[in-house]
Parts: structure tokens; C-alpha cells; sequence
């Protein structure tokens, strides 16, 4: 069976918003089969000999399928997506479009959100950062902004199928649920609820939460 390495604790800044969400929501809606194996990083866990075999660079996720190790949430949920042969348009041109949207997420808007995210979860008492986040704020607004214009005709970032992007995209948001910034985007906050109610993201992030409390 397929394991998945997750977080077994996390500091309470990033409870939420870390990225072996994207994996185990991933492997829940492609109806794979899976075990969770929780990673103490205090205790070392990630640091260890047997998981530096897994992902060299000690970092959460991961997953060992009957021997085929592969890290970095996107290649993950790539990697479920084609194994169960869902999630995915069926054409190459569909598909494309689905990596299209990926690398979007993690490259395009994640990156403006997450500078708004570290600064405000880890800096936020600190002058620079006040002086800082106007700039930070700004630009994630207009990234935002372009995208919410998109999603005005749009269930999900390819129609009305939800996909691959969809996963990491929705995840992605997650990193400004602290902030006020998508009460100015309607668009924006339809789509984000609307993939967070999906039974498949309920039942992963319960047992999240219940696992960061044990």
C-alpha cells in the first residue's frame, strides 16, 4: 500500500495551510488506497537516515508506493492523478491546460501569497514588516485580482470538471484565510469554498486537525 509521509505536528503559524494537504486530498479523491505515516519534526523525523532515503531534502510531503519514492506536493498529486486516471482531462491539450493552471498556482499566485503569509504568521510584530507588507499586499491583490476575473465564468479552472489544479489552486488560498483579501473578490471566495466543500478535502482535513491535536 502506498504511504504517505505528513506532518505529525507543525507549529500552530502554518496549521492549515501545509502542503501534505494537497497530497492526502489528492489521494482521497482519486479513491487510491494510502497510510498516513506521521513525521515528528522536534523529534527528528525528518532529518532521519531512513527518511532522507525518501526525500533528500527532509521535507514534507512525500510518498513511498511499493517502492517508487517521489516528493514535491505538485509532482504528487500530478503522479495520483495519472495513477488512478482521474483528475485529468483526457486529451493532451486538456492536459496540458490542467499543468497550465498548476504551474500557476504554485508558481504565479503562490508566491505572492506566500511572502503575505510569512510575513504576517512569523514577522508581523517586527517595523520592517509593517513598512513591508503594503508592497507585499499590493501585489498579491493584483494577481488575485486577474484571477478572480477568470473564475467569473468559470465553476473551476478548466469548466465545470474538478481537476488536478483545482486541488493545488484551492490550497494555495488557504495560505490568506487569515486576511481579509478575497472579501473583495467574489469569484475568488465561490470557487475557494466551493472546492473546500467537497466531502473528499472534509474528510482529510478532520483527520488532520485530529491528528495535530493527538
Amino acid at each position: 500500500m502506498m504511504t504517505v509521509y505528513v506532518f505529525g505536528n507543525v507549529p500552530a503559524p502554518v496549521i492549515g495551510a501545509t502542503r501534505d494537504l494537497r497530497v492526502l486530498w489528492a489521494a482521497e479523491e482519486a479513491g487510491l488506497a494510502y497510510r498516513v505515516q506521521p513525521l515528528d519534526y522536534p523529534r527528528g523525523d525528518l532529518r532521519s537516515g531512513d527518511y532522507l532515503r525518501v526525500n533528500p531534502f527532509g521535507l514534507v510531503p512525500a510518498i513511498d508506493d511499493d517502492g517508487f519514492k517521489l516528493f514535491e506536493s505538485a509532482a504528487i498529486v500530478r503522479y495520483l492523478a495519472e495513477k488512478a486516471g482521474k483528475l485529468l482531462p483526457a486529451d493532451p491539450k486538456g492536459r496540458m491546460l490542467a499543468q497550465q493552471w498548476a504551474s500557476v498556482a504554485t508558481t504565479t499566485i503562490e508566491s505572492k501569497l506566500l511572502d503575505v503569509f510569512a510575513l504576517d504568521k512569523f514577522h508581523a510584530d517586527a517595523a520592517w514588516a509593517r513598512e513591508r507588507r503594503p508592497t507585499l499586499v499590493e501585489a498579491a491583490q493584483k494577481r488575485l485580482a486577474d484571477l478572480d476575473a477568470y473564475l467569473g465564468a468559470q465553476h473551476y479552472l478548466l469548466g465545470h470538471e474538478f481537476t488536478v489544479p483545482d486541488i493545488l489552486m484551492s490550497a494555495v488560498l488557504r495560505l490568506i484565510q487569515h486576511t481579509d483579501l478575497l472579501d473583495a473578490l467574489p469569484n475568488l471566495a465561490r470557487y475557494k469554498e466551493r472546492c473546500e466543500a467537497r466531502p473528499a478535502w472534509r474528510k482529510i482535513y478532520a483527520a488532520y486537525e485530529q491528528r495535530l491535536a493527538a
